[in-house]
């Protein structure tokens, strides 16, 4: 027997540019310093060498030196970065956190269609230094418990010539069902004993899309013949460029499995990726409109049974 489930949706344009951000405090710039971001560990000494020694709460108003470049936005006019704390005997790791409450979303996310968009900046300046920084964002349930797996960045350093400039990181998921807080963590960690850390932090920012109806009627899905079918009909095909279709194990982490034009009101799409073994697969749309804006449907899952074959031998036999 071979169960499926069906979930039927409507369509919402993605405009990125006009979301909120959602983190208070995203650029180190208000005061008192740290408002709004929760101390782990900073280590143990002041850092009085700092400029204007001021590395007061993981912030620091930078001089523009080699060693403290001024921040990412503001430039030679000044500004403030999250800098990491001191210690010549603690190597870490260090860290700084904000938790958001997103429980007023609960309703789309338990739905598998909200989107949040993660962005934020990092600089290891200092020549040759070992010190490392990176980016953690957890989708966390009302017990705070983590849910699927966290966006981790890369480990930034000037070691390996990562971080001499500002790089910035990125990430844009669906929230696993159940999530109600998103927690977005600053870590760092140093490999050699010395006073100060290294890694400058700037211009953090979560965002949820905001949305106005599209045209899509329907997205459906079902097994057939041990291949997953796909079906999807749109109220007006002129506000559709072309159609990607993405495949996730988890409803979180999707990878796109087709690309599909538009120009008509009924599609179908046959996923010949079907492993023997039962599971959960589920699926969504991702729509381009003529003016390059970006539109996700609902996601739709798919439930597939195990399948089982005979095997004849030696072959031929009696």
């Amino acid at each position: 027997m071979r169960k499926t489930l069906l979930l039927f949706s409507t369509i919402t344009f993605i405009q990125s540019l006009s979301a909120q951000n959602l983190v208070v405090n995203p650029d180190a710039e208000s005061l008192p310093r740290g408002t709004g971001w929760t101390i782990v560990s900073q280590g143990g000494l002041t850092c009085l060498l700092i400029p204007t020694n001021n590395t007061t709460n993981w912030t620091m108003k930078p001089d523009g030196s080699l060693n403290y470049p001024f921040d990412h936005t503001i430039g030679a006019s000044g500004g403030t970065v999250f800098f990491s704390g001191c210690s010549n005997i603690f190597q870490g790791p260090f860290e700084l956190y904000q938790t958001i409450d997103v429980s007023a979303d609960a309703t789309s996310i338990d739905l598998g269609s909200q989107l949040y968009d993660f962005s934020g900046y990092i600089q290891t300046p200092v020549p040759i230094q070992t010190d490392v920084g990176r980016f953690i964002v957890d989708f966390l349930d009302a017990g705070n418990a983590v849910l699927g797996t966290s966006y981790r960045s890369d480990w930034q350093s000037n070691f390996d010539g990562s971080g001499i400039t500002w790089n910035q990181y990125s990430n844009t998921r669906t929230a696993p069902a159940g999530t109600r807080s998103i927690k977005i963590r600053l870590q760092t960690q140093m490999y050699v004993n010395q006073p100060a850390i290294n890694v400058h932090f700037d211009d953090i920012s979560l965002t949820k899309p905001g949305v106005v109806p599209l045209g899509l009627l329907s997205f459906t899905g079902k097994e057939i013949n041990s291949n997953i079918q796909l079906n999807w009909q749109m109220a007006n095909e002129i506000q559709c460029e072309k159609f990607e279709l993405q495949r996730s194990t988890d409803a979180t982490h999707f990878s796109s499995i087709a690309t599909i034009p538009a120009g008509k009101t009924y599609y179908q799409f046959i996923d010949e990726n079907n492993p023997r073994d039962a599971g959960k697969y589920f699926y969504r749309l991702k729509m381009t409109s003529p003016d390059k804006k970006i539109a996700y449907s609902k996601v739709v899952m798919i439930k597939t049974e195990k399948k089982f074959s005979i095997i004849i031998s030696p072959n031929p036999a009696n």
